[in-house]
């Protein structure tokens, strides 16, 4: 745990170095190990009573190095401390003997590095002497084996009580400590002169992850001072679904277990960064399922309330951010034993969990409250945070001109606040580079360096200044914040808007995560502050989180530049989508890619005009990334794209209601008119009229007047026309859009025919046509379509036939098509061609006879056959 007491803090220390009281008094400084290399330690314990309530205050042990009077690495104690208790810090890469307790950074110090213990700022114990550096170490006129360096040095046992003059010679005429070898560690853990006697394994529950979709997985850990054979009893972890008293899947644990070593169970389903340890179904739970560690058929640990269903998960009315839903629980580092009373509520008034962010799952497979992450290094000078990597530019901001980079959209034409967005988003595309998660630490302590400390970075929310080298995963610490909550639509690590630089800022660990996902908006009424950011406040059941002033415009435009980059055009990114309203759980949960609140964001940019601070992260971001946030450059764009959405356009319209009188439909060919005279100026004052048309076939018109006559277009199918009014008054204008459908009348014609429609066989007639208000333009085409194949022949409506031979009498049909040479239509006139009876032939006598009319037709049909052939 890393953290830098503020200079207001310091300053507190100072005036109350001599401050002690009963209470301050039980937390003491019992042992300091200076050994070999990394074999640095040091111990805490409560000398009194009573139990200690760490959370309370503010209770923080920190190094002071080189004789300077500037706080440097810090850890915040958090928890309970029992009567007799000891918290134990070690060095990440001491060797194994000294790894009791809790990795922290405050243990970098050498033999002339002072380190003071504070509650509320004010001195409760030190070592050393604050302001004075020894040269390598403290020593004592009176012990010539005493030394602050290579040695382990314990309290003696008649001191209950801490030393709370800093600026006192150490160690003083009166020397508390007792003296042992170098690379001594068998003290560690326990108060006292003497060795410790080694403890009893302890098995609990130490971490829970109930993440998105299957991340899921829970951590046990032996917490107790020695192995665990897990075969000597029965250790079983069961899950209880919903409520259920009833064990559902259940995990034996077997094998040795060492001190301070975990157990791990994961979904076999779940993203890689979880699959720490076993694949199990232990861990096929929700935030509403219990977990019940035994020993024998005995609870000694367990994680919800057996029995109870507490709908969807169980939370505490003292902590609005704990949840056993959506969230990673480490058990705090105070918690020594397990809680053994499964049927109590949960987490109950003396809540033991430490509350992280949805999909946390940097912490399984070690116990504590803190990442496990890599073995902790000393500070680099030469590089720009702990553990951080050089990054090579790939832009030049000292070079960089808008014009050029931004010349697509300042040279565009746009139809509406879309099309300019698009074009935004093209612009700031081009040259992204993808930095990896770890290279955003880098990205950030040059993009929030403070102006006045290049050593140190600006936390977003607190807005205090600490060092670079405290980033990291520990209370105190500063992370990576993702503004555009990464839930809000890229939980993945590797898609491009999760190491956007542009929305992730250094925020303290806790303000981090009590800020959780929760959208943006104003809610300083309804919601409370949080207490390790002033000015900042959150509202759980409203969803929401509002920044302090100084900020919001920052928040602003961070989120509007992900609205504006991610467009849906990047293979690994949705299109994100910046909404007028808070986001609901259920379109979380699924990762929908939504972020509120847009109009309360957009007062902020208003409020909050770009500054120093956001040209500097801009500028910086461009060096390492490749592209720009456009509304700090540009921050009258926001109006231009989002001014419409939220009330106050780029350009006012008009206040007039515009009245017009139109058909909703046409027959082609005919007049349209369209009349908006009726629309007048409320104020009296003179209105100009111009008409546009927008849609369909081109018409010619006058379109400068309030009445527009125009001519249908002919069509060969219904067809949509639109015309645009603008209406002004020679300063603002206000556009109305009026659709018409012009409908297809299908082509017809009044037709009369003349001429000879009765023919004989082998007769010759002329028909002709006749067309009432024949239009020009007409051509004409004759067709026979039924009826014995007759000789014909046409010119225009004129048609001439002569009559085929049949053998009875019919009609023979032509058809003639008229077109305009878009359409046509037909129409059919007919001639009656009649049979003509050979000479000589009669209709004989009795022909009513059936009999003798079939005697008498059968030659004569087989004559007539012959006379045709």
């Amino acid at each position: 745990m890393k953290n830098k007491i503020t200079a207001a803090a310091k300053a507190v220390t100072l005036l109350l170095a001599t401050a002690s009281t009963a209470a301050q008094a039980n937390l003491v400084i019992t042992e300091y190990i200076e050994g070999s290399s990394s074999n640095k330690a040091v111990e805490i314990s409560n000398l009194g009573t009573s139990t200690v309530d760490l959370d309370a205050a503010q209770y923080a042990i920190t190094l002071y190095s080189n004789g300077s009077t500037e706080a440097g690495n810090s850890s915040i104690l958090t928890g309970t401390l029992a009567a007799g208790s000891s918290i134990v810090y070690h060095n990440g890469s001491a060797d194994d003997a000294f790894k009791v307790g809790i990795e922290s950074t405050v243990t970098y110090f050498n033999g002339d590095d002072a380190l003071l213990l504070t509650k509320d700022g004010a001195i409760i114990d030190r070592f050393g002497k604050l302001g004075e550096d020894p040269g390598s170490e403290w020593t004592d006129a009176n012990d010539a084996n005493f030394s602050t360096k290579d040695k382990t040095l314990r309290r003696k046992a008649s001191i209950t009580a801490g030393d709370t003059n800093a600026s006192a010679d150490f160690p003083g005429t009166d020397n508390q400590w007792l003296v042992f070898d170098k690379d001594t560690s068998d003290g560690l853990g326990c108060p006292g002169e003497g060795a410790c006697t080694a403890e009893p394994g302890v098995l609990i529950i130490t971490e829970y992850v109930e993440g998105g979709g299957n991340n899921k997985a829970v951590e046990l850990s032996n917490v107790g001072g020695s192995a665990i054979d897990l075969d000597a009893a029965v250790y079983t972890l069961s899950l209880y679904g919903n409520g259920s008293t009833d064990a559902g899947n259940t995990e034996t644990l077997t094998g040795m277990l060492a001190a301070g070593e975990s157990i791990v169970f994961h979904n076999s389903s779940a993203d890689d960064a979880f699959k720490v340890g076993t694949a199990s179904t232990v861990t096929y739970f929700n935030g509403d399922d219990a977990l019940v560690l035994y020993k024998d058929d005995v609870v000694i640990d367990r994680l919800g309330k057996l029995g109870e269903d507490p709908g969807s998960e169980w939370t505490d009315p003292n902590d609005a951010n704990f949840s056993t839903k959506d969230k990673t629980l480490r058990r705090k580092n105070s918690v020594t034993a397990g809680d053994t009373d499964a049927t109590a509520a949960f987490p109950g008034d003396n809540n033991q969990w430490v509350t992280f962010d949805i999909d946390t799952a940097d912490g399984l497979g070690c116990a504590g409250e803190s990442a496990c992450g890599e073995t902790p290094v000393e500070p680099d000078p030469d590089t720009p945070c702990s553990g951080c990597e050089e990054l090579t530019p790939v832009a030049d901001p000292t070079t960089f001109d808008g014009n050029v980079y931004y010349t697509n959209v300042l040279t565009g034409n746009f139809d509406d606040a879309e099309a300019m967005k698009n074009a935004i988003s093209v612009a700031i595309t081009a040259g992204h580079q993808q930095l990896t998660y770890k290279q955003v630490w880098t990205a950030l302590s040059y993009s929030d360096e403070d102006p006045a400390n290049s050593s140190n970075v600006i936390e977003l929310y607190t807005g205090l200044s600490v060092s670079k080298q405290n980033n990291g995963g520990n209370t105190g610490d500063w992370n990576r914040e993702h503004v555009w909550a990464k839930s809000h639509g890229f939980p993945s690590e590797s898609q491009l808007g999760y190491t956007d630089a542009h929305h992730l800022r250094p925020t303290n660990v806790k303000v981090n995560s009590t800020r959780s996902n929760y959208d943006f908006n104003e809610c300083s009424d309804t919601g409370t502050e949080v207490a390790e950011a002033p000015g900042n406040y959150v509202d759980t059941a409203a969803r929401c989180f509002e920044p302090r002033d100084q900020v919001k415009g920052d928040v602003a435009r961070m989120i509007l530049y992900m609205d504006t980059r991610y467009q849906g055009n990047d293979s690994n990114m949705p299109d994100l989508v910046a909404v007028d309203r808070i986001t609901t759980a259920d379109e979380i949960s699924n990762n929908d890619p939504l972020h509120g609140k847009l109009c309360t964001l957009y007062a902020w940019h208003q409020q909050d005009p770009v500054d120093a601070a956001d040209t500097q992260r801009n500028d910086a971001v461009y060096k390492y990334q490749g592209n720009r946030n456009p509304y700090i450059d540009y921050p009258e764009w926001v109006q231009q794209v989002y001014g419409d959405q939220c009330g106050d356009p780029a350009k006012p319209s008009l206040d007039v209601d515009v009245i017009i009188d139109a058909p909703e439909q046409v027959n082609e060919a005919e007049t349209l008119v369209i009349d908006a005279s009726a629309t007048v100026a409320e104020d009296g004052s003179e209105l100009s009229f111009s008409w546009e048309q927008t849609a369909g076939p081109e018409l010619t018109f006058d379109g400068s007047k309030a009445i527009l006559s125009v001519t249908a277009p002919e069509v060969t199918a219904d067809t949509a026309i639109a015309f645009t009014l603008t209406v002004s008054d020679g300063v603002l204008d206000k556009t109305q859009v009026v659709n018409v459908s012009v409908i297809n009348v299908p082509l017809a014609f009044d037709v009369s025919f003349s001429g000879n429609t009765e023919l004989n066989e082998g007769e010759s007639t002329v028909i002709t046509a006749e067309i009432a208000n024949e239009p020009a333009g007409l051509t004409y085409t004759w067709q026979q379509v039924s009826g014995a194949e007759a000789n014909y022949s046409a010119q225009g409506l004129a048609l001439s036939v002569t009559a085929p031979d049949v053998s009875v009498d019919q009609d023979i049909v032509f058809e003639l098509v008229i077109s305009d040479g878009v359409e046509q239509t037909s129409t059919m006139v007919s001639i009656n061609v009649k049979n003509t009876v050979e000479s000589g032939w009669t209709k004989p006598d009795g022909a009513g006879s059936l009999g003798l009319g079939l005697f008498m037709l059968l030659p004569l049909a087989a004559w007539r056959r012959r006379q045709n052939k």
